[in-house]
Order: C-alpha cells, then sequence, then structure tokens
C-alpha cells in the first residue's frame, strides 16, 4: 500500500475489502443491505483454517511422575509471608 494514502483511501479499501463495494455504490441504494450481507458472508476466507485443537493424551508414566512430585515436594512447609 502506498505510503500516502490518506485515511479516507483506507476507509474505501476497508470497505470494499468487507462488503465487495466502494462507499458510494453501498450509499447509492444500488444494494439492498441483506443483499450485500449475504454476499459477505458467503465469499471464501481468506485466512487458512485454524489447526485442529490438540487432543489431550494420558501419560503413561502418570503414576512415576506424580511419585517423582510427592518426593520432591514432601518437604515443603508453608510459612505466611511477612
Amino acid at each position: 500500500m502506498p505510503t500516502t494514502s490518506t485515511a479516507d483511501a483506507l476507509d474505501e479499501h476497508h470497505l470494499i475489502e468487507q462488503y465487495g463495494h466502494p462507499l458510494a455504490e453501498l450509499l447509492s441504494e444500488r444494494y439492498r443491505v441483506q443483499d450485500v450481507l449475504r454476499e459477505r458472508n458467503k465469499r471464501t476466507r481468506t485466512h487458512p483454517a485454524a489447526p485442529p485443537a490438540r487432543q489431550p493424551r494420558p501419560d503413561p508414566q502418570a503414576a512415576h511422575h506424580r511419585r517423582v512430585l510427592k518426593a520432591a515436594i514432601a518437604d515443603w512447609t508453608y510459612r505466611p509471608g511477612p
């Protein structure tokens, strides 16, 4: 994008990106609001789909890890702060 862009040009670019039509066309009642919004929702996404969420798997060594953790904190004592 050129560095000489004005705020109006950026707004116009944003409108075209979001709704597919410049502001003058949208305000001229050439398009019905419902049609513009329907068309906007039909458009394919320009961003790639998010990767699937990672599924947690049980830890096969959970019992061993728990014993190690218990041993590590066995001698801790609680001392309230000043």
